[in-house]
C-alpha cells in the first residue's frame, strides 16, 4: 500500500527526502555523546559541582522526552513542513545560547530546549517517513534508523574528545548549531508538506487513547524495560567522563576512543539481535537474555570489587552496552507488533517512559560520588535488576496469559 503523497513525489525526489532527514539521524544523539568529554571542564571552568555538570545530560533527554511525546499530535493538526523548520532553527538557536551566555543557569536551559528541539524532530522524522513511504519499505526502515542513531556514540564522543583539547567545551556547541543550521538551509530547499489530512487537535481523542494505553500494564512494563536498559548508555555517559578523566588522569580523547569501543559493541549487538530474531521468538529471546544478562550484571559488581582498573571498566561496560543493543531493539519491537492492535499512542508512551526513565537514571547518579568503578558497576546491576522485575511481573505475566 503506498501513501497518497507518493502519488505527487517521483521516487528519486522520495529517496532524497528520505536520506536527508536520516542524515540528521545521528545529531539527535550526538548532542549527548559531543559533549560527554567535556563534562569535567565544564564543571571546573563554570565553577560547580561535577553533580551539576552531570545534569546537562539528563535534562536534554527530559526535553527530549516531551519534545518527542507532544510533537506527536500537533503535527498531525498542523502539518510537517512549518513545525520541521521552526523546531530546527529553535535547535540552532538553543545551541548558540551558551556560548553567548556562559553560565550554568543559561547552559541548562539551552539543554533543555535543545531537547525539545531535537525530540520534535525525531517524531517529525517518522511522520514523513510515513507519509512517503510503502509499508514494506517503512519495515526496513527501522534498521536504517537504528544504524544511523547507533552512529553517534560511536562518532560522537571521538570528535568531542579532540573538539574539547584543541579548541575547549564551547566547540561542541558551535559544531551543533553550525550543522543543525546547514540541514536547515537543506530541508528548506528540498522537504515539502507531505501530510495531506490535517485535521484539528481533539484533546477528548488523545485524552482517551492515553488512558487506555496507560491502563495496558504491558506497554507501561515495555516502556520501563527500553528505558531501564537505554539507562545503562546513559549512566556510563554521565558517570565515566569524570571515572575516567578525573579519577583515573586519562585525556578526553582517550575516554572519546573507549566510549568509540563501547558504540561499536552497541551496534554489533544491534545486527546481531537482527538476525537472530528471524529465527527465534522475542518471548523466548527476552526470557533468557534479561536474567543471563542481571547474572552477568553481578558478576561484573563482584569482579570490580576485586580490580578499578581501567580494564574492569571497560570489560563491565561493554558487556552492558551489549545487552542494551540486545534487549532494547527486541522490547521496542515486540512494543510495535502489539501497538497494530491497540493505537499509535502506545508507541508514543512507550519513547516517553524510556527517555523520563533514562533521564531520571542520569539525574539520581549525578548525587552520588561516581568517581569509582565499584559504583558504577553497582548501578549497572541495580538496572538489570530493575529490569529483570518488570519483565517478570508485568510483560511475561501478560504474555504467558494472552497467548493461553
Amino acid at each position: 500500500m503506498k501513501p497518497l503523497i507518493t502519488n505527487v513525489l517521483s521516487n528519486k525526489r522520495v529517496a532524497i527526502i528520505n536520506w536527508t532527514l536520516l542524515c540528521l539521524m545521528p545529531i539527535l544523539g550526538m548532542a549527548i555523546d559531543l559533549i560527554t568529554p567535556s563534562l569535567p571542564a565544564i564543571a571546573t571552568e563554570l565553577s560547580i559541582s561535577d553533580g551539576l555538570s552531570k545534569d546537562l545530560i539528563s535534562i536534554y533527554l527530559l526535553g527530549f522526552a516531551f519534545g518527542n511525546f507532544f510533537t506527536g499530535f500537533l503535527t498531525d493538526a498542523w502539518g510537517r513542513k512549518i513545525l520541521l523548520r521552526s523546531i530546527l532553527l529553535g535547535a540552532v538557536v538553543s545551541s548558540l545560547l551558551p556560548v553567548v551566555f556562559p553560565n550554568i543557569d543559561v547552559l541548562l536551559a539551552a539543554r533543555l530546549l535543545q531537547g525539545l528541539m531535537l525530540g520534535a524532530y525525531s517524531i517529525l522524522m517518522r511522520a514523513i517517513f510515513a507519509d512517503i513511504l510503502s509499508t514494506d519499505k517503512l519495515v526496513h526502515q527501522g534498521t536504517l534508523i537504528a544504524t544511523m542513531w547507533g552512529l553517534s556514540p560511536i562518532l560522537g564522543p571521538v570528535i568531542g574528545g579532540y573538539l574539547q583539547l584543541y579548541l575547549g567545551w564551547k566547540a561542541n556547541f558551535y559544531i551543533l548549531a553550525l550543522v543543525v543550521f546547514l540541514f536547515f538551509i537543506v530541508i528548506m530547499i528540498i522537504i515539502p508538506e507531505t501530510h495531506s489530512k490535517p485535521h484539528k487537535l481533539n484533546f477528548a481523542t488523545i485524552k482517551s487513547s492515553l488512558r487506555q494505553v496507560l491502563r495496558t500494564p504491558i506497554f507501561v512494563g515495555l516502556g520501563m524495560i527500553i528505558g531501564t536498559t537505554y539507562s545503562l548508555i546513559i549512566v556510563f555517559q554521565t558517570v565515566a567522563p569524570f571515572l575516567i578523566q578525573n579519577k583515573l588522569g586519562h585525556s578526553p580523547v582517550f575516554f572519546g576512543y573507549c566510549a568509540l569501543w563501547l558504540g561499536v559493541v552497541f551496534l554489533i549487538a544491534t545486527f546481531l539481535c537482527r538476525a537472530i530474531i528471524k529465527r527465534i521468538d522475542v518471548d523466548r529471546l527476552l526470557v533468557v537474555i534479561i536474567p543471563v544478562v542481571t547474572l552477568i550484571a553481578l558478576l561484573c559488581l563482584i569482579g570490580t570489587c576485586f580490580s578499578q582498573s581501567l580494564l574492569s571498566i571497560e570489560i563491565s561496560s561493554s558487556l552492558m552496552f551489549f545487552a542494551c543493543g540486545l534487549i532494547f531493539p527486541l522490547a521496542l519491537g515486540k512494543g510495535m507488533i502489539l501497538s497494530k492492535q491497540t493505537s499509535a499512542v502506545a508507541i508514543s508512551v512507550m519513547y516517553l517512559l524510556n527517555i523520563l526513565i533514562s533521564s531520571l537514571s542520569s539525574f539520581t547518579v549525578s548525587f552520588f560520588n561516581t568517581n569509582s568503578a565499584i559504583m558504577l558497576a553497582g548501578i549497572y546491576f541495580v538496572l538489570m535488576l530493575v529490569c529483570l522485575v518488570v519483565y517478570w511481573k508485568i510483560v511475561h505475566r501478560r504474555t504467558v496469559y494472552v497467548n493461553s
